[in-house]
């Protein structure tokens, strides 16, 4: 019934008249035909003049004329009170966008045939189109009682009949006044809350939740909506609402996801990671769940697992886990599958695919083919100077990667030419200069930066680290790099930033704690080699060589962790 109410045919190509769709199974055709019975038919006597008008309809809606068509079909319907006729009359007019010459073929329909249910579904699904909704209420009130037994699913649907024109309190008017007689239903208040949450009455929302509830109790469609009501909530009260749901109905795999992602949410990651896994458990091929454990077990470094899942969700819904293939291309690359990584990818479409087409470009370059990074960087052509920008960024971090620092600032230096007041251009050619131990460039280029965003918190940082880092110059950088931590505190860049000054300053204590939160909330290995050597400077020295081999790890080849791991020595 719903299908009936929601949809209407549309004009097919060429604006001929809608074809009727394949049948159904033997017994449901029957039962849709007996549902759907015009009736006695009129003894309507076919004149020249009536097969003259037939024709004149057929013939404009071929030779592209539908509102001549819908028109001349109308007035067969008027003439001959024939349900097949008033049928067709209606599928022309909405083949036609005559809504209102519908409507009127539409009730012409009804009156030929009283007692069937097509010709109520479609004007439903007119008035509803129409935003006419008081006159819609009798169609629906029909369709229910014809059908009482496809209440509880239509009244689980029934938000789905509104679209963004509709007038959400007269929507919720409406399903007050159908679901009435049928409020020992579970589903006539869930409809009445999605109905009261639409126009912001969520209190109310929350009492028809409850009702439903009542009615019986763990009920899942109850149980999620309510915690989508409670989004304004801490997501502890989320969490602890699911599991006494859970306890409720021990058998929802849905409420369980549901916990599992509020779980996720509330940063309790491994508690997610358990539910998720009971999910499978039962239900090996259960979407969500490879899904959740899988990106779970990737944030847990669970590479193993989290390439077996994601890679089995993909497998599963090729259409919809797009997005994964970008996560699967990350986990190859981190566990040295280059060419497996490359395949996925090249695999991403979409939205996600320029972001693939990043990870392709710095893989070809990490992986010593910086040719093939270049050729796939100029693929398509720069048209704006915003693209241009992008390339040329990217052309200069493959040069980076593969540690030809000239190269790298040669194709910046060209870009500066011609854009001298291109702020990204200019901060990345610093980072070429520092890498290249050249100060002065990279101080000159910072300060440019700065002139053209004096309070960017990013342009404060490099330029303080540089000048804590490569001089000692520590007043000047401790300036700088106090601006930029007040403009972005808790920033870990900038936390490692001062980290490492303070570390030059000898003020070792504050040194350890500002590395070891940076360190914490970023695990990269230039911050790993910092705390390393506070540690070991401290005489930390066991502690300094265990978070020394994590750096490593990250990144054997970072020039901080080659430099300060020669320092520290071996344990």
């Amino acid at each position: 019934m719903l299908a009936g109410c929601a949809t209407v045919g549309q004009p097919a190509a060429g604006g001929k008249a809608p074809t009727a769709s394949a049948p159904a199974a033997d017994d449901a055709s029957a039962a849709q035909d007996a549902a759907n019975a015009d009736g006695p038919l009129p003894n309507e006597e076919l004149t020249d003049e009536l097969v003259l008008r037939f024709l004149v309809g057929d013939i404009a809606l071929q030779r592209g004329q539908p509102t001549l068509s819908a028109q001349t079909w109308n007035d067969l319907a008027r003439r001959t009170h024939d349900p097949r006729v008033a049928k067709r009359a209606t599928e022309v007019a909405i083949g036609a966008g005559q809504l209102n010459l519908a409507m009127d073929s539409a009730n012409q329909w009804i009156n030929a045939s009283p007692n069937a249910i097509a010709p109520q579904q479609v004007m439903l699904s007119l008035l509803l189109r129409a935003n006419r909704l008081d006159e819609a209420k009798p169609h629906l009130e029909a369709l229910l009682k014809s059908k009482p037994q496809d209440a509880p699913s239509f009244f689980l649907r029934m938000h789905t009949l509104w679209d963004k024109n509709t007038d959400r309190n007269a929507a919720a008017k409406l399903t007050e006044d159908v679901t009435a007689p049928y409020l020992n239903l579970p589903e006539a208040h869930f409809a009445r809350a999605v109905a009261y949450a639409n126009t912001n009455r969520v209190p109310d929302a929350v009492k028809e939740v409850d009702a439903a509830d009542a009615l019986r109790p763990g009920w899942e469609p109850a149980v999620l909506y309510r915690v989508q009501l409670m989004s304004d909530r801490p997501s502890q009260e989320r969490v602890d609402f699911l599991r006494s749901a859970l306890r409720k109905n021990p058998d929802s795999l849905a409420i369980r996801n549901a916990l599992a992602r509020e779980l996720v949410i509330n940063k309790q990651v491994k508690d997610a990671l358990d539910e998720y896994n009971g999910i499978l458990k039962i239900q090996p091929d259960n979407l969500e769940a490879l899904v959740g454990s899988g990106l779970v077990s990737l944030e847990l470094r669970d590479f193993e697992t989290a390439q077996l899942h994601l890679n089995a969700a993909v497998q599963k819904s090729p259409r919809t886990t797009n997005n994964l293939r970008i996560y699967l291309g990350q986990i190859a690359e981190i566990r040295g599958q280059n060419q497996d990584a490359i395949a996925w990818y090249q695999s991403v479409e979409g939205d996600m695919h320029d972001a693939a087409t990043e990870r392709l470009i710095r893989l070809y370059a990490h992986s010593g083919q910086p040719e093939k990074a270049i050729d796939l960087i100029h693929e398509n052509v720069a048209l704006t100077t915003e693209q241009q920008t992008r390339q040329t960024l990217l052309e200069s971090q493959v040069w980076r990667e593969v540690k030809n620092y000239d190269k790298a600032w040669q194709v910046l230096t060209d870009a500066i030419n011609k854009d001298p007041k291109n702020a990204d251009l200019l901060y990345e050619r610093s980072l070429i200069a520092d890498l290249q131990h050249n100060v002065p460039a990279a101080e000159a280029d910072l300060h440019k930066y700065l002139e053209l965003q004096p309070d960017n918190a990013q342009g404060l940082n490099a330029l303080g680290y540089t000048l804590a880092n490569r001089t000692d110059r520590f007043d000047e950088a401790n300036g700088y790099l106090e601006k930029a931590n007040t403009l972005d505190p808790n920033n870990p860049v900038i936390m490692d930033s001062l980290g490492w000054l303070r570390y030059k300053q000898n003020r070792l204590a504050e040194a350890r704690d500002l590395l070891t939160r940076a360190y914490k909330a970023m695990p990269d290995p230039e911050v790993g080699a910092h705390l390393a050597a506070t540690l070991y400077k401290m005489g930390e020295k066991s502690d300094a060589h265990k978070v020394m081999a994590e750096a490593q790890k990250l990144d054997p080849d970072n020039e901080s962790v080659i430099a300060i791991g020669q320092e520290i020595g071996k344990p």
